[in-house]
């Protein structure tokens, strides 16, 4: 009997001191686990505070600082100025002879291109220049040229495209130029000839302070090299995604023409 109860009390006792040091560990274990707890729940704070302060920050810079700073591209509200204005369709119309037509003689306008002059080049009759547009349910203000050049004062034009965008714009040269005294006060405002190798021309009427630019980009995109084992047939590309380089140049624009729709044709895409 005593032989089993020093066994019993040996037995008891190495467990006590198992349990003691598993019970030691554990404390350990707890305490480490909370400090690396309370650790991560410190550095969480820090975070959250840092990016609360970030937004704050960002929210008083958008509030504060950027309305001092006015956008590159300026906006303008549109006011209808009458109810006739407001339901005036002018793209339904039709064409219609006028004898008090046309508004200006392109043969006596030195930024009109002869090769569109039909009359310098031979053609003898003169009805295909007594037309005037009109649309079906309104009239289109009479073209008042003191007007029109005293509205656009100060201010930029620019057409974009093709040769069409550019006889428009020789057109508009020469529609203004008939409102002004000296004629040496309408000038290219690099000294070239109007001609369809130059990317830019710009006119400069002095005496309002007014330009009016012409750029020649056809597809208004920039073009690019055919890809490297491409067919034949392909010669070229088109950046559908960027803009033509010179695009920077009409940001400031105050008027801005586009045309291009004539290049995006078959012929002109695949024939090129």
């Amino acid at each position: 009997m005593l032989g089993n109860f020093e066994v019993e009390q040996c037995s008891f006792s190495k467990l006590r001191q198992f349990h003691e040091r598993v019970l030691s560990f554990s404390d350990r274990f707890v305490k480490i686990h909370c400090k690396h707890c309370v650790s991560e729940s410190i550095s969480a704070l820090i975070v959250i505070g840092l990016f609360l302060s970030f937004l704050l920050a960002m929210v008083y810079t958008y509030f504060h600082v950027f309305p001092i700073y006015q956008p590159a591209v300026r906006t303008y509200t549109v006011h209808e100025s009458d109810d006739l204005v407001a339901k005036c369709n002018v793209f339904y119309g039709k064409w219609i002879p006028d004898e008090s037509y046309p508004l200006y003689n392109a043969s006596q306008c030195p930024f009109a291109e002869r090769g569109f002059d039909c009359v310098v080049n031979g053609r003898r009759d003169r009805g295909y220049q007594k037309w005037r547009w009109q649309p079906k349910n309104c009239e289109i203000p009479r073209f008042n040229v003191q007007e029109i050049l005293g509205k656009l004062h100060g201010k930029r034009i620019v057409f974009v495209g093709d040769s069409l965008s550019r006889t428009q714009w020789e057109s508009m040269i020469c529609l203004l130029m008939q409102g002004v005294q000296d004629k040496r006060n309408v000038y290219e405002i690099n000294g070239n000839k109007i001609t369809k190798r130059i990317r830019f021309l710009g006119v400069y009427f002095s005496s309002y302070n007014l330009r009016i630019d012409f750029y020649r980009s056809v597809f208004l995109v920039q073009p690019g090299s055919a890809p490297r084992h491409a067919p034949k047939r392909v010669k070229s590309t088109v950046k559908l995604d960027k803009l033509d380089d010179m695009s920077k140049e009409w940001i400031d624009s105050d008027f801005l023409i586009f045309n291009s729709g004539h290049w995006w044709t078959p012929t002109k895409l695949f024939d090129m």
